[in-house]
């Protein structure tokens, strides 16, 4: 007999065993990501209906559903409408039926992604379904993918403020969780979206950021997604030649995964680019191959064929509630009837029953009325605080504006008043007051302006600071046709950005810099040297000018404005001057190594 039972217990450990080696298998397969696999859609079909037979055969309810799950991916890929929705629907059954919620919030918001094209209304409800079962749940690994999609959604209705919201919260869950095959996606949607706004080469950069990481994780469809986009703002620039090149790199790629959506679009841009060079014969032929794809992909019967899965879905849902409702009421009937039976013979219990029930929810009562009062002070505190931070933000915006305009405006006010003295005797020297004041008070616009564009910023690439310098010397040519002006930038580092505040302090300096070589130095020459590496800057202005004797302690506000503004940044400032030799002005970061 005991021989038996080690038999039994022996047989029952080998099945087990077997079983999980079962389930990892089919978890390992189902977490192929299919845009990121290096296999074609064929193949990837038909090793996922495998793992879906082998989840069968076990009843592993969660491999059943994400094999489907995978298959509508990948059928979405070869452009299989009908067969992408009804795999879906098979797979939000298994999971809706067997709780499994992190799942069934994930497919939900899958479902109203793929439906993007199809049907906008339909594809904000599913989106909207997973998003809110994701929140609910706090899934993370759910969330960063669906707040993304979501920006899809938005960006394609033209939302581009909502787009970068939810793109932007996706891409903070990505880092968070360090889910470096998500940073792609975050990356290509953020710089769709700049594009539209006309932020061009921030698009690109964004872009080609995706484009590294699809490189390195060997995701073959995103990187010819990333060729197509690249080549779509290059478009928008009006610069089709040189979007060409890029859609012709994407279209091999795409054929041989078989991505057939992206080939549709790809030679729709591809016509349009030859027709804006009014080349015909190309035009015309991409058109052709992109209409082949159009009615092969959206043919009228798919789409009825899908809405009449979706209204089976939906029916079958609503049948479904209506048998638990008719289970419910049958259960309440019951409960009902032996409440009846044993109601005289336990009154007594029903009355204790029923004050301590009272007495529950008294204590439950006052337990969420806590709790509201809680949230209530900390949805208070966190108001003061974004207060504060808004009155912090006021201030530093008010001491700007008075350092830089207060003492132009004084000065505008004074100009005025001797005006008003001189008017006695009108002359020329009336007139050039006028100008001079005129002049000035443009001088003060500017200045407001680049205040004003450095206030609308969070942060200020090296892009933007390089185009607002070259903005600055284009000017100083026009006043000064005898000076000779250079800019020299030596950038290592491509996403090198200031904080606003640094920004418009660098520029101030900068400014300063040249105006003063200009109004007092006589140069001949005006240089600007801009080095970054290893996230630092180091900065040079030099001129051939008169120069002066800086210990003669008589080199005005300008000088010190400067070092005030180089404290404010917490950067190195040093001014080195000898008379009729020039004078070399440098602002670096703290601890800076740079040599130039």
């Amino acid at each position: 007999m005991k021989h038996y039972y080690c038999l039994a217990f022996a047989f029952f450990l080998s099945v087990y065993t077997l079983s999980a080696q079962e389930i990892q298998k089919i978890d390992s397969i189902n977490a192929i990501l299919v845009q990121n696999s290096s296999l074609k859609t064929d193949s990837l079909l038909v090793i996922f209906e495998n793992n879906l037979k082998a989840a069968q055969k076990i009843d592993y309810k969660k491999g059943i559903g994400e094999s489907y799950k995978n298959l509508a991916t990948t059928y979405g890929y070869e452009a299989n409408g009908e067969k992408r929705v009804a795999y879906n629907l098979k797979a939000i059954r298994i999971f809706e039926e067997n709780d499994l919620k992190p799942q069934a919030a994930n497919l939900y918001g899958e479902m109203g992604y793929g439906m993007k094209r199809d049907n906008m209304e339909r594809a904000e409800y599913y989106m909207n379904k997973g998003l809110k079962m994701a929140e609910e749940g706090n899934y993370k690994e759910v969330l960063d993918r669906t707040y993304n999609n979501y920006g899809v959604l938005k960006e394609m209705q033209g939302q581009l403020d909502s787009a970068l919201y939810f793109y932007k919260k996706g891409l903070a869950i990505v880092e968070e969780r360090k889910y470096t095959k998500g940073l792609p996606y975050s990356y290509s949607n953020l710089a769709g979206a700049y594009g539209q706004m006309g932020n061009f080469d921030l698009a690109r950069d964004y872009f080609y950021k995706a484009k590294a990481i699809r490189e390195e994780i060997n995701d073959r469809k995103g990187i010819a997604e990333n060729f197509t986009q690249i080549g779509e703002v290059y478009m928008a620039e009006g610069k089709p030649a040189v979007a060409i090149p890029f859609f012709e790199k994407s279209l091999p790629i795409a054929r041989k995964e078989d991505y057939r959506f992206l080939m549709q679009y790809t030679y729709q841009q591809l016509s349009e680019a030859f027709k804006q060079m009014q080349q015909t014969d190309s035009a015309l032929y991409y058109f052709e191959k992109y209409a082949v794809f159009k009615d092969s992909i959206n043919s009228l019967e798919t789409t009825k064929q899908i809405a009449a899965l979706e209204i089976e879905f939906e029916t079958e849902q609503k049948e479904n509630q209506i048998l638990e409702q008719r289970a419910q009421l049958a259960e309440k009937d019951l409960e009902v009837r032996r409440k009846n039976t044993y109601v005289y013979g336990s009154l007594g219990l029903a009355i204790i029953l029923g004050l301590l029930g009272y007495l529950i929810y008294t204590r439950q009562k006052q337990k969420n009325r806590q709790l509201q009062k809680e949230n209530e002070l900390q949805v208070a505190l966190a108001k003061i605080e974004t207060q504060n931070r808004l009155e912090e933000q006021r201030l530093r915006i008010s001491r700007d504006l008075h350092d830089n305009i207060g003492s132009q405006l004084t000065f505008i006010i004074i100009s005025l008043d001797n005006l008003n003295y001189m008017l006695k005797d009108t002359g020329q020297e009336i007139k050039d007051r006028i100008v001079a004041i005129s002049s000035f008070t443009s001088v003060t616009i500017n200045e407001l302006r680049d205040t004003v564009w450095a206030m609308n910023k969070e942060s200020i690439s090296l892009i933007d600071l390089k185009n607002r310098i070259e903005a600055l010397i284009d000017k100083a040519r026009e006043s000064n046709a005898k000076t000779q002006f250079e800019i020299q930038l030596q950038d290592s580092e491509k996403h090198f950005e200031f904080s606003a505040l640094e920004g418009i302090n660098v520029y101030r300096i900068i400014q300063e810099a040249v105006n003063n070589a200009l109004k007092y130095a006589a140069a001949q020459t005006i240089c600007v040297k801009m080095k970054i590496s290893d996230f630092k800057y180091k900065i040079v202005i030099l001129d051939d000018g008169i120069g002066f004797d800086i210990n003669e302690g008589k080199s005005g506000y300008g000088i010190s404005n400067m070092q005030k503004r180089a404290n404010d940044i917490d950067a190195d400032f040093k001014i080195s001057t000898t008379v009729n030799k020039g004078t070399k002005i440098l602002l670096q970061s703290k601890l800076e190594k740079i040599t130039m």
